[in-house]
């Protein structure tokens, strides 16, 4: 088996054998963003997956993604999932003594779960010892007088900020803004509003869901394939099952088709395809129905369409997504992730 030569440096040769082989024991899924990282870089994809170093980071479009998403198809979720920046922030030296304090907060919750304490008050003794490390309001002459320069109604504001944005995406208030004025918009553009099942009749026995977890396992992958479908939309009347993808774009709408292929999307439609196909297309009620796929698309512009993919274009997709999966069998079944599969199977790509 070919070693990654960009492994994490902090992994010893022994743990990196021990989660290789806790990797491969058990049931892989592989999503759309899992295959399309192992084509652009199997070292990259074997760093994150197989050893855990994970580096996703998440740039504004993305959260403007995340939080659109969110607001449309499951704002019941917000506070869960995001929280939004604060606007009253203390000066410098109070914001890093509250920053250290929180992370030693972290810390006991994580190594000392008996320690019960929450508010700001109540790190007295800790907040004490940051000052004089800090060698903040040392020239006051009791630590009653020092703690009153912490213990604010500013400063307890930030301190549960801190504590509520823990595993949350933090987002300014610009971007919520903007996120809750493009909701807006897709609920006023009827021709979105319509191929999501918004204005379905449930009387008419039409099915409409949100962030739709479908998984497929098949004796020719060494792994499952999983995705998540913003919006599924099954009419009875018409015989049809709308699949939906909800996409904001860095980039005008008309540009989108770059978009389709700088980042692989046609991958993730055509994986939603046969998740569907396997999941739905195979219960006799919905034997003769037919999948429509759709990206709705949202640009920096707040221009929203939907755009439908036909059926050729569709096949087509299905053919490269199986030409790609076989590349990744062979990655985990040679344990090969030193380089992309064109480079592993031939001494040398020509041009």
């Amino acid at each position: 088996m070919a070693t990654p030569k960009f492994i994490a440096p902090d992994i010893s040769f022994s743990d990196r054998m021990q989660k290789e082989e806790e990797f491969f024991s058990r049931p892989f899924l592989l999503s759309y963003s899992g295959l399309n990282r192992l084509l652009y870089s199997p070292a990259l994809f074997y760093n994150h997956y197989v050893l855990g170093q994970r580096d996703d980071v998440e740039d504004r479009n993305m959260v403007e993604g995340k939080l659109i998403h969110c607001l449309l198809l499951n704002p019941e979720n917000f506070d869960k999932e995001f929280v939004l920046s604060a606007q009253d922030i203390p000066s410098d030296n109070p914001r890093q003594l509250l920053q250290t304090l929180f992370n030693h907060y972290k810390e006991l919750k994580q190594h000392n779960p008996e320690d019960t304490r929450e508010e700001l008050h109540e790190f007295s003794g800790a907040i004490i010892d940051i000052l004089s490390d800090m060698n903040l309001y040392q020239s006051l002459k009791t630590d009653t007088q020092r703690l009153d320069k912490i213990i604010t109604e500013k400063h307890v504001s930030y301190w549960d900020y801190l504590k509520q944005s823990q595993n949350r995406t933090i987002v300014d208030h610009d971007t919520y803004n903007f996120a809750k004025s493009v909701v807006q918009k897709i609920k006023d553009t009827p021709a979105v509003i319509d191929v999501m099942g918004f204005f379905e009749d449930p009387l008419r026995g039409v099915i409409k869901q949100n962030e739709v977890e479908l998984v497929k396992f098949s004796d020719n992958y060494p792994f499952g394939i999983r995705g998540f479908i913003d919006n599924l939309v099954i009419d009875p009347s018409t015989k049809t099952i709308k699949v939906n993808d909800l996409k904001k774009s860095s980039k005008d709408i008309s540009s989108f088709k770059d978009s389709i292929e700088y980042y692989r999307y046609y991958l993730q439609a055509a994986i939603y395809h046969r998740l569907v196909e396997h999941v739905y297309l195979s219960r006799p009620e919905y034997k003769d129905f037919k999948i429509v796929f759709r990206f709705v698309v949202v640009d920096p512009y707040m221009q929203i369409a939907p755009i439908r993919v036909s059926d050729e274009k569709m096949q087509e997709w299905l053919n490269i997504l199986d030409e790609k999966l076989a590349q990744a069998v062979h990655h985990f079944e040679t344990r090969d992730f030193e380089l992309p599969y064109e480079f592993l199977i031939n001494t040398e790509v020509v041009l």
